[in-house]
């Protein structure tokens, strides 16, 4: 008797530890979305030069990632589920870039715009229905504006049969082969679901967690076209003979406006909040900073610099300091 007492005291204490373990994670979308997969790449550096202090907290969840040492130096709620808006074009730019890679697809080939892609509205470059443009110029419209349209026209053309479907669940299997187990697209642009989509259907927009955005940006860095577009603040295409130049302003302020980023990429709409992937490189160290859900751009922005910097000056410093102590240590010859 006493035996079964306590086997069923062990049964009710694990299943209320997992229980808690897993009470704070959003069921949402489809099944296969409902296991929490916790950190599974990074480690987490433990020994630090100084504490990150800011007073800025406009914000949900924030991850900082040491690539090149495979650590994690910051992080707060970034294995939460949230609506990470335009974020999603970083998905749709991979399977582009691959595609390219695979050779289906060259930067010197047009793409015909759609009526659809002609109406999408947001952010764009206003392509008219039917106009050809070069593969290379709707990259750059994608990675720099973040344009809407270049983006439909994309997974129009990429998606197969299925078009725009297609294309979706080609953003899905691949997030799940890069391991991104808390990811799920309804769109290859980021735009809003509207009202009807949210309240009949329960579509909730695309939702990812700063941990599954850094593995996606870490696949996306394999390409160097990446950084060479998404380090640009300014570019035109349509700049040809007869036709009036169409200027792309970089959606991100960091790289005109602090040192070292290099990309990646932004996004916002009213219920997601402003939102950045943001990579930097210093002194061979590449670092990557998600945050997500704050209200102010401009804070945003400042916060991500005073991350980053901080992050810069633990593992570089550290660095510095073996490479001297290795050079003490050198025996005489």
């Amino acid at each position: 008797m006493k035996v079964r007492i306590i086997i069923l005291i062990t049964i009710i204490f694990t299943s209320n530890t997992l229980l808690s373990k897993y009470k704070n994670v959003e069921n949402i979308g489809p099944d296969s979305l409902r296991n929490y997969i916790p950190n599974n790449k990074y480690t987490s550096l433990l020994n630090f030069k100084s504490e990150f202090k800011s007073r800025f907290k406009d914000y949900n969840n924030v991850m900082l990632v040491d690539l090149t040492h495979q650590q994690i130096l910051y992080e707060e709620n970034g294995y939460e589920m949230c609506e990470i808006a335009s974020l999603t074009k970083m998905m749709s730019i991979l399977l582009v870039l691959e595609e390219i890679k695979s050779g289906k697809l060259s930067y010197d080939d047009t793409l015909q715009a759609s009526t659809k892609a002609s109406k999408i509205g947001g952010s764009q470059i206003f392509l008219r229905e039917y106009e050809r443009m070069r593969v290379e110029d709707l990259l750059k419209a994608v990675v720099i504006k973040s344009a809407n349209d270049a983006t439909f026209t994309f997974a129009e053309k990429i998606g197969g049969e299925k078009k725009v479907d297609g294309f979706v669940e080609m953003m899905n299997m691949r997030a799940k082969e890069i391991g991104m187990m808390n990811t799920y697209f309804y769109y290859p642009h980021g735009l809003p679901p509207t009202w009807q989509e949210r309240k009949k259907e329960k579509v909730r927009g695309n939702r990812s967690t700063c941990y599954d955005l850094i593995l996606l940006a870490e696949e996306m860095l394999k390409y160097p076209k990446l950084i060479e577009l998404s380090s640009t603040w300014l570019d035109y295409i349509r700049d040809e003979p007869g036709k009036k130049k169409f200027m792309l302003r970089n959606t991100s302020r960091l790289i005109k406006d602090y040192p070292y980023f290099d990309g990646l990429k932004t996004g916002f709409y009213d219920k997601a909040g402003f939102n950045i992937v943001a990579t930097a490189k210093k002194d061979g160290v590449r670092l990557v900073a998600v945050v997500l859900g704050t209200r102010s751009m401009k804070g945003r922005d400042k916060f991500v610099n005073k991350l980053v910097t901080w992050g810069f000056d633990q593992v570089i410093d550290e660095e510095a300091e073996e490479a001297a102590f290795q050079e003490d240590i050198k025996p005489d010859h």
